[in-house]
């Protein structure tokens, strides 16, 4: 699936960046271990603290004070903070909880993402089993987000 992102990616001439919490840098591991990923992925910012994502990552402090760190609001905010940053045509972001207890009130499995290409945004709410452990729910989100890259891909494919 991932192999199948990147070169339709690269098809299309279309460029992508991460911004990535929960996953900890999975999902840009995940596309670069497929050849000639570098034509395509631009770069990745892996941001774990809140101070981080404010400081490094150009994500509002009162975004995250008002809605949480696990939000949709700061997914988005991630996905637009890195499409700026590294110039790219698609960014796509990820925050939730992978556990093991309670985040922000919110419980184990729930995991927001957004994808931006170019003015389009894209918002993703998943909620994993709360049994998966952390390995299976960043894995299961990663999956999701490639599955939902392909489809905008394709979408974009049949514009051009």
């Amino acid at each position: 699936m991932f192999k199948e992102l990147v070169e339709s990616l690269i098809k299309q001439k279309l460029t992508i960046a991460t911004y990535e919490s929960l996953t900890g840098g999975l999902f840009t591991s995940l596309l670069t271990d497929v050849p000639h990923a570098s034509l395509t992925v631009k770069g990745s910012l892996v941001t774990y603290t809140n101070a981080i994502k404010v400081q490094v990552g150009h994500v509002n402090a009162e975004t995250i004070d008002q809605y949480g760190v696990v939000s949709a609001e700061t997914a988005f905010a991630m996905a637009q903070a890195c499409q700026k940053l590294f110039a790219s045509d698609i960014s796509v972001s990820f925050t939730g909880n992978a556990g093991p207890g309670v985040l922000d009130n919110l419980p184990v499995g729930v995991v927001y993402c957004c994808i931006c290409y170019n003015d389009k945004t894209y918002p993703l709410a998943f909620n994993f089993n709360p049994t998966l452990t952390r390995g299976e729910i960043k894995l299961a989100v990663c999956q999701a987000v490639c599955k939902e890259l392909l489809k905008i891909v394709e979408k974009i494919k049949g514009k051009s």
